[in-house]
């Protein structure tokens, strides 16, 4: 056995630091990247060392930190790379951060093939594991890009989250190859201390429902709330660990999803809604031996693999086996089910959510969501009123790719009708000027709503319009086909 292996204990004592020792490896004019859902010791100490430093420039993925936005805190650029995320919107909207719109598929693409223009970031910030007893580290549910920037970025500073779930899949690293480590800065859940403070402290009405969620929630989703979990309002606290209710337009969309999954499908569900919603809305219960090949997860999802209807029996890639990048936007009943579970798995972005491998799924369904659709297919999942950006790409191209490339797939779309408390039609005749298509009209598919399928492969512009319109709103059907016309004669 070589000294890398048999002495990694050593090699680990030898790397720990303090997070204010750790982060002085991030130096004037750095790159860091800043993982999502990065611990806050590890993201405050960052801050406090970019306070002392001239210029220090970020990327980050969904960040949910606001004083890493704050432009006298933190001289330089700041990137927000394929998801921008609810918490965060405000600094992009005041042109504090700006967009990368790299894809999973081709993120690491530039610095794999030696460009010139490649920028791997200096440095890395990460939670990972405890080692396990071979000196290996994992990423928890939650690894997104996490493996794959370890591995290409100059330095990494990792802290130990002893509340990460084990997981199964490409998620592992030795202790060797990470730079630096950060241990007891993160504290164990306390589970009995929060079921103590239920019974003694949370409004006495209360304690049944906090108690029913406190069983239900994973270790990662209780840390975040552990100190003020008995004072939350039940409901407040079951939406912010996963909880979703199914709206009558949602449950529409899942009908009509329903009529078209197939037995043996390959799946993949897109965050956001109505997407996420579909597994709860019982879009997939009457289908068989359905696998899932997927970015991230969807609430619901694991327990259809309890259920039997998730088997990946029929699957070409990792038969047998659910796959993602991240178990991110699944429930904790749904984590509570993937941690140690061998059936399901995580993998570097740049490897399964490439077209040339997704593909070649049986099958493969992809499944999104869209802000809007005009009457060619433009699908836009990113801004709204020409330009103004809500989200990002997030891995809806990888996938949406992916289906439309494969022999027996099917890339959907899902939105509801309408928008802003139905004032608005989510199918346009025409976006915005400035809008950000996110799906060109050559790659669109089929596109659901409430009111119905539209079939738009293998249609010309104005069968497309034709199709667009039936599953409209009514209230403006008779608008959007007198714009139709307009625009390419009888419909």
């Amino acid at each position: 056995m070589s000294a890398r292996y048999e002495n990694w204990r050593d090699d680990y004592q030898s790397r720990l630091k303090t997070p204010e020792q750790a982060v002085e490896a991030v130096k004037e004019g750095d790159l860091v990247s800043i993982t999502i859902l990065c611990p806050a010791p590890l993201v405050t100490a960052f801050v406090e060392r970019a306070k002392k430093l001239g210029r220090v420039d970020f990327r980050t993925l969904a960040p949910g930190n606001p004083e890493l936005f704050n432009a006298d805190l933190i001289k330089g650029e700041k990137e927000i790379e394929i998801f921008i995320g609810d918490a965060m919107r405000p600094a992009h909207d005041s042109k504090v951060a700006t967009y990368l719109p790299n894809t999973f598929m081709l993120g690491m693409k530039a610095f794999d093939a030696g460009r010139e223009e490649a920028r791997m970031p200096d440095v890395f910030l990460t939670p990972c594991s405890a080692p396990n007893e071979q000196g290996y580290i994992h990423f928890g549910p939650h690894m997104w890009q996490r493996k794959s920037y370890a591995k290409r970025c100059k330095k990494t500073i990792a802290i130990v989250d002893p509340n990460m779930s084990p997981v199964f899949g490409d998620v592992w690293m030795h202790v060797s190859e990470i730079d630096t480590f950060i241990e007891g800065a993160i504290k164990p859940v306390d589970i009995a201390g929060i079921e103590e403070r239920i019974n003694t402290l949370a409004n006495e009405a209360d304690r049944p429902a906090l108690l029913e969620i406190l069983k239900k929630a994973s270790s990662e989703q209780l840390a975040l709330v552990e100190s003020m979990f008995h004072a939350f309002p039940p409901a407040m606290l079951a939406n912010a660990l996963g909880a979703v209710e199914i709206d009558p337009a949602a449950q529409g969309i899942a009908d009509n999803l329903r009529q078209i999954v197939r037995d043996g499908d390959t799946i993949q569900v897109g965050v956001g809604q109505p997407s996420s919603l579909m597994f709860l809305a019982g879009a997939f219960d009457d289908a068989k031996h359905l696998g899932v090949h997927t970015e991230l997860g969807s609430p619901g999802l694991a327990k259809l693999w309890k259920k039997g209807i998730i088997d990946g029996s029929r699957k070409t890639l990792f038969p047998g086996k659910s796959v993602a990048v991240a178990w991110t936007g699944c429930d904790g009943e749904d984590y509570q089910i993937i941690a140690n579970n061998p059936a399901f798995e995580l993998h570097m972005p740049e490897s399964i959510l490439n077209p040339a491998v997704m593909s070649q799924n049986y099958q493969m369904t992809s499944i999104n969501s869209a802000i809007a659709v005009d009457l060619l297919g433009q699908i836009a999942s990113e801004d709204r009123f020409g330009g103004h950006m809500v989200n990002g790409t997030g891995g809806q191209p990888d996938t949406h790719i992916s289906a439309a490339l494969c022999r027996d797939g099917r890339a959907i779309t899902v939105m509801r009708s309408t928008a802003m408390e139905g004032s608005i039609s989510k199918v346009a005749a025409k976006h915005d000027a400035g809008t950000l298509v996110t799906i060109p009209r050559y790659l669109a598919d089929t596109i659901i709503t409430e009111f119905g399928i539209a079939r738009l492969l293998d249609k010309n512009h104005r069968q497309r319009a034709a199709e667009l319109i039936s599953i409209a709103h009514p209230d403006f059907r008779a608008e959007l086909r007198r714009e139709a016309e307009e625009l390419w004669g009888k419909i």
